[in-house]
């Protein structure tokens, strides 16, 4: 079945890629302003250059030099990024991070497959639930923005799984803590986010089975020491990761930036999907997510028809109950500090006590679409595995349609890849005939406007930039608080620092060399070759402008010399 599902995979996104899946990244939208699938090929890149070189992974001078970034407090997947290192080394991180994009969302699926299953004893049932769960509208907008973070979800379904064996007798209390110590370590290794959202998801789950399943109480009650003890086991095994979180530094919270989910999004899609997408743009663009990759909320007419007609048929099974009450809260939680409803805020939720709570003001309350995904994944499951059909053993029709209306509006939009802007200096290697190994280079395009993590990343980071894109609040205090750094990587092009402000910036920054890529002909890239003469000689050399020039001292006083130079 996982065969299946990645080749439903492969014909969504990887035909984009052909017929060289090393030059464009899957989700890269220049338009949109979105560089997570870069960002993520540098991650890929990072943890096995770190480890192979014998310095600290959790903490990186190569960006933002010299201060550096604490990597935990950003997006830096080091489960996925060692997993894949072999893919990286032999073929390089784009080729990587483009396979990680295509096998993700089909081992979610698989995992979801393997839940339902085990609920229905129905293979048609469980095809239909791993599939409405690994390409939900959650996973598709999140494989669309290329965040390896949310999309590498596929363990979700197995502490689920997990959990309910053990509820049902099938497991001991040492089966579930040594399960859960791996599977939840397993996360933190991925997502330290989204270990904490199911966390959320598995006590509020655990309180509301007190409630509403009286035959289960005794059980729910005996695992919580286990429980205990497998957290305990995947705290140990991701130490590392915890360590250097709470060493932070801590970013401001930023929950509200993408504040909640829509209610109106559970029954209406965005542009990303292929039935309605387009239809309803004008709708879903008034959103409270700012932009589509955070609008997941979307569970489809058919799939919700089938929750209520699960809802009616078992209404008296207290499982089905416990099942659509975390549909519902999960729903509550992607809502969160307050219900939104085409776009027009109506009244407060609870979240709004959860988002003033020290470092849980930097969860994104939208990403609980996730867990509603799976809930409802679980129910259509549960309905089909418990109908009949009037054609076929099973039902089809509403099945079927649960799944059109999830399907991806690749066929529309052209291609969910793209290729990021190359340039013979780096793609040929240039760098090597001109700069010292170890230099820190300022590269225009700065920062986030341009591509100079991903070039980085490829060429094996023979150097330090003194800049980056690692993620919003990531920045380091002495990079935000430079007013040149600043105008760069914020205000650009509205304010455009002078020459004598870049000369300061390198000072204070300690950058060796300046690189402007040059755009047009005559350049009209920012800094000019004219513009760089003020840090002659300048040197223009495979579609950039180097200055210094190859072969000369660096401004920060690096004499080095390459051999022929």
């Amino acid at each position: 079945m996982l065969a299946g599902y990645v080749a439903i995979a492969c014909a969504y996104f990887g035909r984009s890629l052909l017929p060289h899946p090393g030059q464009k990244l899957i989700g890269l939208d220049p338009a949109a302003d979105q560089r997570d699938p870069e960002l993520f090929a540098w991650m890929f890149a990072w943890w096995p250059h770190a480890i192979a070189s014998g310095i600290n992974p959790f903490f990186t001078h190569a960006i933002y030099a010299p201060v550096g970034v604490n990597l935990e407090w950003t997006t830096s997947v080091p489960g996925l990024a060692l997993a894949f290192s072999p893919l990286t080394i032999l073929f390089g991180p784009v080729a990587s991070f483009n396979v990680a994009q295509l096998l993700l969302p089909a081992l979610s699926a698989w995992t979801a497959f393997l839940l339902c299953r085990y609920l229905t004893h129905s293979t048609w049932a469980s095809v239909v639930g791993g599939y409405l769960f690994g390409f939900s509208s959650f996973a598709l907008a999140h494989v669309f923005g290329g965040d390896l973070n949310l999309t590498g979800v596929f363990v979700v379904p197995l502490i689920a799984l997990a959990l309910a064996r053990y509820l049902r007798g099938e497991l001991g209390r040492r089966g579930l803590a040594w399960r859960l110590g791996l599977l939840l370590a397993c996360q933190l290794w991925i997502s330290t986010e989204v270990a904490v959202t199911l966390t959320f998801m598995l006590v509020a789950g655990l309180v509301l089975g007190l409630a509403l399943v009286r035959d289960a109480r005794r059980r729910i009650v005996s695992s919580l020491p286990p429980i205990v003890v497998g957290y305990a086991a995947a705290a140990t095994l991701a130490a590392p990761l915890l360590v250097y979180a709470w060493k932070g530094p801590r970013p401001e919270g930023f929950a509200n930036q993408f504040s909640s989910s829509d209610l109106l999004n559970l029954v209406l899609p965005t542009r990303l999907i292929a039935l309605g997408g387009a239809a309803f743009a004008s709708v879903s663009s008034a959103f409270t997510p700012p932009n589509d990759y955070e609008r997941g909320l979307y569970l489809g007419l058919p799939a919700l028809a089938i929750v209520l007609l699960l809802a009616i048929r078992a209404r008296r099974s207290a499982a089905v109950r416990w099942l659509l009450a975390e549909l519902v809260l999960a729903i509550v939680f992607a809502s969160g500090s307050a219900l939104h409803v085409d776009g027009r805020r109506m009244f407060a939720l609870p979240w709004r006590l959860v988002a003033r709570a020290g470092t849980l003001d930097n969860l994104e309350p939208a990403r609980f679409a996730l867990y509603a995904a799976l809930a409802s994944a679980v129910a259509v499951a549960l309905w089909i595995g418990g109908s009949r059909g009037r054609i076929f053993s099973r039902p089809a029709v509403l099945p079927a349609l649960a799944v059109a209306a999830l399907v991806p509006a690749v066929f529309l939009h052209g291609s969910w890849a793209r290729a990021p802007q190359r340039w013979p200096f780096f793609t040929d290697k240039l760098y090597e005939l001109c700069i010292p190994k170890g230099e820190t280079l300022a590269i225009f395009p700065f920062g986030r406007w341009g591509d100079s993590m991903l070039w980085q990343a490829e060429s094996g980071f023979r150097f330090d930039l003194a800049e980056g894109d690692a993620g919003r609040d990531t920045y380091p205090q002495t990079f935000v608080f430079t007013p040149v750094a600043a105008e760069l990587q914020f205000e650009f092009p509205d304010k455009v620092p002078t020459m004598g402000q870049l000369s300061a910036f390198a000072k204070t920054h300690r950058v060796d060399r300046f690189v402007s890529v040059q755009i047009d002909d005559p350049p009209d890239g920012y800094p000019t070759g004219s513009e760089m003469n003020a840090f002659r000689p300048v040197q223009y050399l495979g579609g950039v402008v180097v200055a210094p020039a190859c072969g000369y001292d660096s401004l920060a006083g690096d004499t080095r010399r390459i051999p022929g130079q």
